[in-house]
Parts: C-alpha cells; sequence; structure tokens
C-alpha cells in the first residue's frame, strides 16, 4: 500500500453529499493524481483497501474504478490488480474534470453529441455501405445474439456495432470524432447498458438499424437511431438518479 494514503487519511465520504459516493471517489483518486501521490504506473490499492480508507462499502468503489478504467486512467493486470495508465496524464485529467463536474449533465451532453454525429453516419451508412460493411455488422450482431443468450456483457459488441456503422459512412472526420470521443462514449454505453434488461431492446434496435442500411432506406434508419439513442439516454438518467438517492 502506498505510503501517503497512511500518512494523509482520507475523510469520511457522507450519505448525504450532492455527488454519488462513486463520484466523490473519482474525485479524490483525481486529486492524488494531479497532486503526484498517484503517477504513471503506480499500483492502487484493493477494492477492499479502498473501501476501508475511504470509509464505504466496495460497491461504490467498484464503481468508481470502472470509471477510472472507461476514461482510460487506470488498466487491470489480471492476477495484479489496477495500475494508473502510462499515458499522458494531463489529457486523463481532463477527461476527467469534464465528466465529473456533474455526469449526469455530461453524460445527456454526450448523448446531444452522439445524436450530431451517430445520425448523420447512419443516413450516410444507408446510402453507401459497402458487401463487407454490411457483412461486419452481421457478423457483430451474431455476436451479440450469442452473449445475450449466455448471459454475458454486451457493451463492447454493442461499441463495436455503431463503430461498424459509423465505419460505414466512408467519412474520414465523422470516423476521426468517434476515435476522438471513444473512452467517454464506451462509459455512456457501459452504462446504459448495465441493465442487462436493456439487452435485448439494444440488439433490436441494431438489427432494426442493420435492416434499414441494408435496404438503403435512409430515413428509417436515421428514425430508428434516433429512437435507439433517445431510449438509452432514459435509461442512463433514470440509472443516475437511482444511484443519487442511494
Amino acid at each position: 500500500m502506498k505510503k501517503f494514503f497512511v500518512e494523509e487519511p482520507l475523510k469520511k465520504f457522507t450519505e448525504d453529499a450532492s455527488d454519488a459516493l462513486y463520484v466523490q471517489i473519482v474525485s479524490r483518486i483525481q486529486q492524488l493524481m494531479r497532486e503526484g501521490h498517484l503517477k504513471e504506473g503506480d499500483k492502487l490499492p484493493s477494492e477492499r483497501e479502498l473501501a476501508e480508507m475511504f470509509s464505504v462499502s466496495r460497491v461504490p468503489v467498484r464503481e468508481a474504478l470502472k470509471v477510472l478504467e472507461f476514461l482510460g486512467a487506470i488498466r487491470y493486470v489480471r492476477g495484479e490488480g489496477a495500475f494508473v495508465k502510462k499515458i499522458e496524464m494531463k489529457r486523463i485529467l481532463h477527461t476527467l474534470d469534464f465528466m465529473m463536474t456533474n455526469p449526469a449533465d455530461q453524460l445527456v451532453n454526450l448523448f446531444e453529441a452522439r445524436e450530431a454525429f451517430e445520425i448523420q453516419a447512419v443516413r450516410l451508412a444507408a446510402e453507401r455501405r459497402t458487401a463487407e460493411d454490411i457483412e461486419a455488422m452481421q457478423q457483430l450482431l451474431l455476436e451479440m445474439e450469442v452473449l445475450i443468450a449466455s448471459g454475458k456483457p454486451v457493451c463492447d459488441v454493442s461499441v463495436k456495432f455503431h463503430t461498424a456503422v459509423i465505419a460505414a459512412a466512408h467519412n474520414e472526420v465523422i470516423n476521426e470524432v468517434n476515435e476522438f470521443l471513444s473512452d467517454l462514449l464506451s462509459y455512456s454505453r457501459q452504462k446504459s447498458l448495465s441493465d442487462v434488461t436493456r439487452h435485448v431492446t439494444s440488439l433490436q434496435y441494431h438489427q432494426q438499424i442493420l435492416r434499414h442500411i441494408i435496404e438503403k432506406d435512409a430515413a428509417a434508419a436515421v428514425l430508428t437511431m434516433q429512437e435507439h439513442l433517445s431510449n438509452a439516454q432514459i435509461a442512463i438518467q433514470k440509472m443516475l438518479q437511482e444511484e443519487k438517492k442511494n
């Protein structure tokens, strides 16, 4: 365990704080990174140790670590634990500032951004898709079906499907925007799909979107994508409200 955790004990978090517990934990770890107590390559204490330090259960600690992982601030090494990721720290801290200022508002902002370029992407995909694009999307949906049937997480394959739709638009700028926002978008999709009851709904939307792309029906593809994103945004807002209550 790093010495600074002992010498600088962290204040106990309170349930009546305005931010959810996991947000407070992310903010504290961010502060430790900013002040140089946590550096690139440093190993984090275990979930149990962090829970004891923050005087909370392991649940908000686990959620905070998920946020940090999806935003690229930490990485997991099998059998060893979580480490501060060896990438440009200034960008990571900027990303954390953006997301943790107000997670609910920023996730809403992210969905508005997704609408701005994913709606255009699906329209272009319906016009420009190739046989290879269609095959790639079909394979991803088959993979998603298998994961759902076996009760496994579908976030990664969902991200890949949306990325495949964007690739099918054959627009370099839209591809670059998606790549630039990839960490934040992965987190938003992970949050929207953390409720396993939504997995089948998400698959059905993806299947409809692909069908419209195959049929070159851009108008229908746009409407379905809009509905899909709206449905996911509502799910996230409800989830964040519940987290704040708890």
